[in-house]
């Protein structure tokens, strides 16, 4: 049996806690990855998750300079972070760079001192761009990457559409996010509606206490949840209940949380940025609006999916096929592997 290469897969922090994108991601990916190439995993420890003071990209960088030795000794590096990938020009191993989000992600920083550090990951993916020799994006497309869609891999079962009620939002409780549009809108809902779908709110961030105050405000305190964090296997179980999936980002790559709404039969209502189009087809497996909505549009629109539910439900299922994890990292492998032939090739020849 030949023997496999070792790749090294570096993120900031476990794919086995985190809850944003990247985990589930990488966590989906690794069910069959490790078929194709004996995995070690470079990520910081709990310890350092714990730390507040020091962003955790720094501290990530510090970690990998302080695992350097262990880094070098795999056969290719398969990167989600920009600044893992840094560390790893300098390891000169192949590089497979998979860009997360958006372009900068200073430019969506939760520290002060953010805005001025956008020099540095410019630098960054001059570097990237430069080093590695596979490129792909999630979300956004990037002139010499290769588009790369969130692979989906879980056993939660599909719910009757007669079980489900509420409808849910899932993400990060930041600012880009316009979560206060969705509840907005939910509050434009009649009374009926309102009384036999909550609406959920999974997710943390710096926006938690401003949106409490709104609940509140508007008295929907006893019709909105709160859900906090959770891990992805249970954020997936809780949308399967759920009539609709709810997203109004003012920016977006591409969502996991649709592609696991769709993966269940959920419909989704959205905004129509990054490759949320591509994807989301108004009118078929949801609904999608402008970044400017009206609120009271968007209430409409939840009630004529309600209306028409087990239609859109269907073809929510239909919509999750481009998402198969299995289909997805058979190519992804492939494609690494056939590139390091060819390197190896051209190294001999010449």
């Amino acid at each position: 049996m030949e023997k496999k290469l070792k790749a090294a897969v570096l993120l900031t922090n476990s794919f086995l806690t985190s809850y944003g994108g990247i985990g589930p991601f990488v966590r989906n990916l690794d069910i069959d990855l490790c078929h194709y190439f004996d995995l070690q995993y470079f990520f910081l420890p709990e310890r350092l998750e714990k730390v507040r003071l020091v962003p955790h990209r720094l501290l990530f960088v510090f970690f990998l300079l302080w695992k350097f030795r262990q880094l070098k000794q795999n056969d290719v590096i398969i990167s989600h972070s920009p600044e893992g990938s840094l560390v790893a020009t300098y390891t000169f191993k192949p590089l497979v760079h998979v860009f997360h989000g958006n372009t900068n992600p200073m430019d969506i920083s939760r520290f002060r001192f953010g805005k001025y550090l956008s020099w540095v990951f410019d630098y960054i993916h001059k570097v990237i761009y430069a080093k590695a020799f596979l490129l792909y994006s999630v979300g956004e497309k990037r002139p010499g990457a290769k588009k790369f869609v969130n692979p989906i891999a879980h056993e939660v079962q599909i719910k009757k559409t007669s079980d489900r009620e509420g409808f849910i939002f899932a993400g990060r409780l930041e600012k880009g996010k316009c979560i206060p549009k969705i509840i907005e809108a939910y509050s434009w809902l009649p009374a009926q509606i309102k009384a036999n779908h909550k609406l959920y709110i999974a997710g943390s961030g710096s926006e938690l206490p401003n949106l409490k105050e709104l609940v509140k405000k508007i008295s929907l305190v006893d019709k909105v949840v709160f859900l906090g964090n959770m891990d992805n296997r249970s954020l997936i179980e809780i949308t399967s209940s759920r009539k609709l999936l709810l997203m109004a980002s003012a920016f977006e790559g591409f969502p996991m949380a649709i592609a696991e709404a769709f993966s269940v039969g959920i419909p989704v209502l959205s905004t129509a940025v990054g490759d949320i189009p591509q994807f989301v087809k108004s009118g078929f497996c949801g609904l999608l609006y402008p970044v400017e909505f009206n609120p009271k549009d968007y209430a409409k629109g939840i009630e004529s999916i309600l209306e028409d539910y087990t239609s859109y439900a269907e073809s929510a299922l239909v919509a999750s096929r481009p998402f198969d994890a299995k289909e997805i990292t058979r190519d992804f492998a492939q494609d690494i592997l056939t590139q390091l032939k060819l390197n190896s090739l051209s190294v001999l020849a010449g």
